[in-house]
């Protein structure tokens, strides 16, 4: 093997892998969720809860590592983070087909959420630390169009799979992307580390910065909801629609691949319509429509219909989710930590993953209690009274108890000695 040494082929190179493991992590996610009824009916005792809890355990596994990849890419490197964390992948998806008992069947899904966090964590670290500001809004674009392209293609891939080949195949499928993605990681250089002045804050810090801003402390509210909204429904519906019309695994897949395509491809629209209009109000009309199709979903009786509010789903998600990271950094140059995306990205991912955790428990809890249609009607409830709260909070004057930095188009990269004219800290363009 050769190791890629140019310095600007080095950082395309940086952007192609970490794009194609959020590529692979999200595509190993999304090909449980066709096979969710299989599990239930095989392994799950045909319980709601149980099925609930097993897709939950992603964001459980999620939420106790993201505390340990900061200081493990400190120690290791980011290099080194990401190829550990491709291995666990890795054993995880060989656990899936072999999987004969719940337990390691919980093992194998919260080993996946561990990988995730470091993904989602050290390898978008990797890309701003490597990436000049004024490229970086294109480069995590690129590497956000591996996480919808993996979304898209996870549930068909999987239920096509199944079909052919039986469980053991989807598995096997995603594994060989898995060692793909690790022989990328290896060719990296081993020079991208963690850089030694950026050590001195920690999660705590960003902890602090977030109760002294208002609009930080709405948009982790916001993350939380979508996480929340996105996590309840894939369990609860692909079980709904697998006994309501007996939907097979492959019409599972794509009804959720129509949701994720799209949001994929209205994603770059509303990008440039929130940087027109403002993040914050495209992010209120999104919450405010996709309460409103949640309602509708309670009263759906047809697959095709399903399909329909799907499709309508994914545009808004678009306006709900695209603009929220792009906010979050704007946020995030503006105080004492500017540029450090790692600790925020870590945060980020532990408030995402309480909401995977809270979702599918919840989801599973109603629909016990009373049914999957009641768990949606509630959903779209909670997002509409939570419109309110949101433009209220976002409206109220930011606390002054923080220092305030300049713009971001002010803001050095942490690997150069002077400001270039111009500097986007934006992930989102």
């Amino acid at each position: 093997m050769f190791a890629v040494t140019n310095q600007t082929n080095n950082k395309i190179f940086v952007v192609i892998a970490v794009a194609f493991a959020m590529f692979v992590d999200a595509m190993s996610y999304g090909i449980v969720v066709p096979l969710l009824p299989i599990y239930a009916n095989q392994y799950l005792n045909h319980s709601n809860t149980l099925t609930s809890l097993f897709v939950s355990i992603y964001a459980i596994g999620l939420l106790i590592s993201v505390p340990f990849v900061n200081f493990l890419t400190q120690k290791i490197g980011n290099k080194s983070t990401l190829i550990f964390g491709g291995f666990l992948l890795f054993f995880s998806l060989l656990l899936f087909p072999f999987g004969n008992s719940i337990g390691l069947l919980f093992l194998a899904r919260f080993l996946q959420g561990a990988s995730a966090a470091i993904t989602w964590t050290a390898g978008l670290g990797l890309v701003a630390l490597n990436v000049h500001p004024q490229k970086r809004s294109t480069a995590l674009g690129t590497v956000m169009v591996g996480v919808s392209v993996g979304h898209l293609l996870g549930a068909p891939f999987a239920g096509f799979l199944y079909e052919f080949g039986g469980l053991y195949l989807p598995f096997f499928g995603v594994s060989l992307f898995t060692l793909i993605s690790l022989s990328l990681f290896y060719l990296l250089k081993d020079n991208n580390e963690v850089i030694a002045d950026l050590k001195k804050y920690n999660n705590f810090d960003f902890v602090k910065l977030i109760s002294k801003n208002n609009i930080l402390f709405a948009l982790c509210a916001v993350v939380l909801l979508e996480s929340f909204m996105i996590s309840m429904l894939e369990p609860t519906l692909a079980l709904y629609v697998s006994r309501q019309f007996n939907a097979s695994s492959m019409t599972i897949g794509i009804l959720f691949g129509v949701q994720v395509l799209t949001l994929g491809l209205l994603s770059p629209i509303v990008g440039k319509l929130a940087d027109k209009y403002g993040k914050l109000k495209m992010i209120v009309i999104g919450m405010f429509s996709c309460g409103v199709l949640f309602l509708s979903m309670a009263t759906t009786q047809s697959l095709p219909s399903f399909f329909i509010l799907m499709s309508l789903l994914g545009v808004s998600s678009a306006f709900f989710m695209s603009p929220v990271l792009s906010a979050f950094a704007d946020e995030i140059d503006k105080s004492e930590m500017k540029g450090l995306y790692h600790i925020a990205y870590g945060i980020f991912n532990l408030v995402y993953s309480l909401g995977m955790i809270l979702g599918p428990t919840c989801g599973g809890a109603l629909s016990e209690m009373w049914s999957e249609t009641a768990g949606f009607a509630i959903v779209g409830v909670v997002l509409l009274a939570a419109v309110v709260p949101f433009v209220y909070t976002i409206l109220l004057k930011k606390k002054l108890s923080y220092i305030v930095q300049p713009s971001a188009k002010d803001l050095v990269h942490p690997v150069e000695k002077t400001k270039s004219k111009v500097q986007d800290f934006s992930p989102i363009a």
